[in-house]
């Protein structure tokens, strides 16, 4: 008798690791202290790994111009919160 449980094994779900894996990233981010984006060595590492990047450059210019200080802190935080999400996924992966 041919019994074929495969069947009713649920598939193979690669969306799923990849899931848990970014909710592990975010949880890393938000949590441990050591992906902080809001500690200064952290803050200044993301801004000093993108020095040549000359669109940030003209975006610091141009908030500093304007003295738009909320614009400019949204985006550093932000692309701090990225930097340390590449971090964590380097880290724990």
């Amino acid at each position: 008798m041919y019994n074929n449980n495969s069947y009713y094994e649920a598939p193979y779900d690669d969306q799923a690791e990849q899931e848990q894996l970014d909710e592990r990233i975010y949880d890393a981010v938000k949590n441990d202290p050591e992906f902080d984006p809001t500690d200064l060595s952290n803050f200044a590492e993301s801004i000093g790994q993108d020095v040549d990047d000359t669109d940030l450059q003209e975006f610091i210019r141009d908030c500093v111009a304007r003295k738009d200080w909320e614009s400019l802190g949204r985006k550093l935080y932000y692309h701090s919160w990225a930097y340390m999400e590449k971090v964590a996924e380097i880290r724990l992966t």
